[in-house]
């Protein structure tokens, strides 16, 4: 240890035991020391803390962040630069390098930071031990956190093209307001995206495909600058059509809520003898019917009555049977009374048309309820028959979905109610039209209602079948024409009903 002036000079490791207050030059640090009887302390000036270049770190970004701090009176050897946090979870930085007397980097992994320890002061040690601090200088500021998971958003099928609307959400540690854009690719036609406090909302009526389409596109979230990207698809279904002729289940498809469904009962039978027709088979068209996916569906299809005769047994009257889908039930149509006494007609989804002399056509049984877009459930009563004499008297034409029958008088059978019509298969087709009245010799006889409903017959004019009344049309849920008054004749049969299922 050499001496020089008075100081004596030396390493760290040379140091020894001497008088309390002496001093010396320590070579290792490059700083005056002294012995205060307990340990050599040096003596310094603490550094000074100016600047930062880095004032925001975004904590969810991974990897490290490297600061460029600035002063002065850095020494040769820093001891530690300390992040110190407002919360007492200090971030010491894992490597330090002293550019200069002026200028110090320090590099932290952007994990260490949280928003509960902002702002964070920059605490810069010396090898003397001496430190200089800057306060509340780094705050943390995370990108926005995505919450919907990435991948298919949703499945669109044709049923529930309309009135669509899904909404993605991201959050932000620090409150910042979020803001979301479509960055790249495309949302399916017909829909939009608006950002909302409440998340990205993409809604609209989205365009019908021939195709299924899928759909891919990249929504970015914005918070004070930091952003965050998450891809998404939807994919649109080409409309699928589901006939049942006769009874099943409906196997739905997974993602489906929604579907449209026509069920049409089946339609009376029309009787004999100047009779009524047979009313239609009840209707209901319910677009956008709720159901559960992957849940099976029992599916009834209602058969027509059976056409009565040949001869005028009174009283006899043949139904149709319900229809259902899960819940929905259509009401068999009502069964024309064959001829004898005057009756009045049966009452059925859609009423069957009177017989003979002075009678009042059936009522209709069918349900006219509210649903999501207005009434779904369909039928109208029968018609009268109205004449001189109950053997001069045209029978009432059955009720249609539409409307009510054509009440028969002396010279005429009442025609059948029409049906209505839905393009639910494609195309407009009409369902459950009422079976046409008949009357004896020398008068027409009642037509069927558009919508499969069979013609009356009478003697003088005669259906393809003769004296028999034409039967309904099967899976329009028609009614039966009513035969004529001959003694031979037999009533026309009910026209079965269908379901249709369309999403």
């Amino acid at each position: 240890m050499a001496k020089r002036k008075g100081i004596s000079t030396g390493t760290t490791a040379q140091r020894s035991i001497e008088e309390q207050g002496h001093l010396r030059f320590n070579t290792t640090t490059s700083l005056l020391e002294y012995y205060d009887g307990t340990n050599w302390k040096s003596i310094d000036s603490p550094p000074i803390v100016s600047s930062v270049d880095v004032t925001d770190v975004d904590s969810t970004a991974g990897g490290n962040e490297t600061f460029v701090i600035t002063g002065s009176n850095f020494s040769t050897t820093i001891t530690e630069v300390r992040f110190v946090a407002t919360s007492g979870s200090d971030v010491v930085a894992s490597s330090v390098t002293r550019d200069s007397d002026t200028q110090i980097t320090a590099v932290a992994a952007r994990s260490s930071f949280s928003n509960a320890g902002e702002p964070y002061s920059i605490k810069v040690t010396n090898n003397s031990g001496l430190a200089g601090t800057l306060g509340g200088q780094i705050n943390v500021d995370s990108s926005p956190a995505w919450q919907t998971a990435s991948g298919a958003l949703a499945s669109i099928f044709d049923a529930g093209r309309t009135g669509v609307s899904y909404t993605l959400l991201a959050t932000d540690a620090d409150s910042d307001a979020i803001t979301y854009t479509l960055e790249s690719g495309s949302l399916p036609a017909g829909l939009s995206l608006t950002s909302a406090s409440s998340g990205a909302v993409i809604s609209g009526n989205a365009d019908a495909v021939g195709s299924n389409t899928t759909s891919t596109f990249t929504i970015r979230a914005t918070a004070n600058s930091k952003t965050a990207d998450r891809s998404f698809n939807i994919t649109v279904y080409a409309p699928v059509l589901t006939t049942f002729n006769t009874s099943g289940t409906f196997t739905v498809p997974t993602g489906l809520t929604s579907v449209d469904v026509l069920v049409v009962a089946g339609g009376g039978a029309g009787g004999i003898d100047n009779a009524g027709g047979g009313g239609a088979g009840g209707l209901i068209y319910r677009p956008g019917f709720s159901i559960t996916p992957g849940s099976p569906i029992s599916v009834t299809v209602g058969n027509g009555g059976p056409g009565p005769g040949p001869g005028p047994a009174a009283s006899v009257h043949n139904p149709g049977q319900d229809s259902a889908f899960g819940t929905l039930t259509a009401k068999g149509g009502g069964g024309a009374v064959n001829g004898g006494p005057p009756s009045p007609g049966t009452p059925g989804g859609s009423g069957a048309g009177a017989t003979r002399f002075s009678a009042t056509g059936g009522s209709a049984t069918q349900p006219n309820q509210s649903g999501e877009s207005g009434n779904y459930g369909f039928g109208f009563a029968g018609g009268n028959a109205q004449g001189t004499s109950p053997g001069n008297a045209g029978g009432g034409g059955g009720g249609g979905a539409g409307e009510g029958g054509e009440h028969g008088n002396s010279t005429r059978g009442g025609n059948g109610g029409n049906g209505r019509a839905y393009s639910i298969s494609g195309s407009p087709q009409y369902y459950s039209g009422g079976g046409g009245g008949g009357i004896q010799a020398g008068y027409p006889a009642g037509n069927g209602g558009q919508g499969g409903g069979g013609a009356g017959a009478s003697p003088s004019d005669q259906t393809p079948s003769g004296l028999n009344g034409e039967s309904g049309q099967a899976n329009r849920g028609g009614g039966g024409g009513a035969g004529g008054a001959g003694g031979t004749e037999s009533g026309g049969s009910g026209g079965k009903g269908v379901v249709i299922v369309s999403y």
